[in-house]
């Protein structure tokens, strides 16, 4: 069933921006997923079940812009959809990566009768220094690697004007600007964000990320539901994907998109995407840019009274799907309520997430993943 052609004048309708409004990232390749000096290099002997490519020599040879910050051994993990299906099939807890293919592996503590102390530690420079007295933030997203027995506290960033590299394979004790200092993955396996922020009182372009306190003040926990061999020795070892360090004021005004988009003809149950709506950060909190365009919905609302919509959120591939159906919801019901506060009847409106369920473009690159973080509205009665 189709509803009468609704003409009115000027609706001007926009694509929603991203669901992530992205600052300046200052890393490169924060999600490792650049690699080079191809063919991938292969480990001699492989640690990874069925990851038949990954380990500490890509890391080394092919992973771009990343380096060890000592003698100890990161891994480039590289875990293509087959690799995951693979281990899907004999395990219910595999580890994926949050974007891409590609995620890096460290040790964060180790303790057995070949070493006291054991730790891994990844350094990049960054794009530009950091400027002193500008408030600095930096995030991360970690995931507990399956076949770790434990689980640790203690992943930190340490910023420094110079690079360094220890020649040790047991802690580098140097104080991190940022660090997350609880449990992490104690009860699940979900992906994770660390995140934090600082003051730099000089410039700085180093960062290393990973456990720079020693045993003592380091806490472990085993995972309750570790499901591996006994004999495993206990060690805490976690992935991380999706590096950003950013300083206030990096971040980029939202761009108004000029093109108009006159609807002249509504169809019932055909979604129209909403441009123009803005949220802050990985939020579903509306910014002030946004009431633009959600006021002209609500004049189109209120000069059709008859009208019922309903909004729809959806997100791209990016995190877990509890996550992403948990924001596209939120963000979702914050449109509903804008409208519902400006006077428009709630029955006269309804909401839904759909995360990452609803994709209109490819995932696999940020021009389609932009596509795919939107707000929509849609005729119903």
């Amino acid at each position: 069933m189709r509803t009468s052609p609704l003409r009115f004048t000027s609706l001007l309708l926009f694509l929603l921006l991203p669901s992530f409004i992205f600052c300046q990232n200052l890393v490169r390749n924060p999600s490792f997923e650049g690699v080079g000096n191809l063919p991938i290099v292969k480990n001699t002997k492989n640690a990874f079940e069925f990851e038949y490519r990954s380990g500490y020599k890509p890391f080394q040879k092919n992973l771009k812009y990343w380096k060890a910050a000592s003698d100890a051994t990161p891994d480039l993990r590289i875990i293509p959809k087959q690799v995951y299906r693979q281990c899907s099939e004999r395990y219910k807890d595999c580890n994926r990566p949050r974007t891409g293919e590609h995620f890096v592996g460290i040790m964060t503590y180790l303790k057995n009768t070949n070493t006291k102390v054991f730790r891994e530690y990844i350094q990049i420079k960054l794009k530009k220094p950091l400027q002193p007295g500008v408030k600095t933030y930096a995030e991360l997203w970690i995931q507990k690697d399956r076949q770790a027995k434990l689980v640790s506290n203690n992943i930190g960033f340490y910023f420094s004007q110079r690079k360094f590299y220890e020649k040790t394979e047991e802690v580098i004790e140097k104080n991190p600007q940022i660090n997350h200092d609880t449990l992490i993955n104690e009860n699940n396996m979900d992906w994770v964000k660390i995140e934090g922020s600082f003051i730099p009182e000089k410039p700085l372009i180093y960062v290393t990320i990973g456990n720079f306190y020693n045993n003592k003040n380091t806490k472990t926990k085993e995972y309750k539901k570790f499901r591996g061999s006994p004999y495993t020795p206990p060690y805490a070892h976690y992935l991380i994907d999706d590096i950003r360090i950013w300083q206030e004021g990096d971040q980029p005004e939202p761009k108004i998109k000029k093109e108009k988009f006159e609807v002249n003809n509504i169809k019932k149950n055909e979604p129209i995407t909403l441009e123009n709506i803005f949220f802050d950060f990985d939020k579903a909190t509306l910014k002030s840019a946004s009431f633009a365009e959600l006021n002209k919905l609500f004049t189109f609302l209120q000069k059709n009274p008859s009208l019922k919509i309903k909004i729809q959120g959806h997100t791209d591939n990016r995190g877990n799907d509890n996550y992403n159906l948990r924001l596209s919801t939120d963000r979702a019901a914050a449109v509903f309520y804008f409208l519902k506060e400006k006077g428009i009847a709630v029955n006269r409106l309804s909401y839904v997430g759909y995360g990452e369920s609803r994709p209109i473009a490819s995932n696999e690159n940020d021009e389609g993943r932009d596509k795919n973080r939107r707000v929509e509205f849609m005729v119903v009665n």
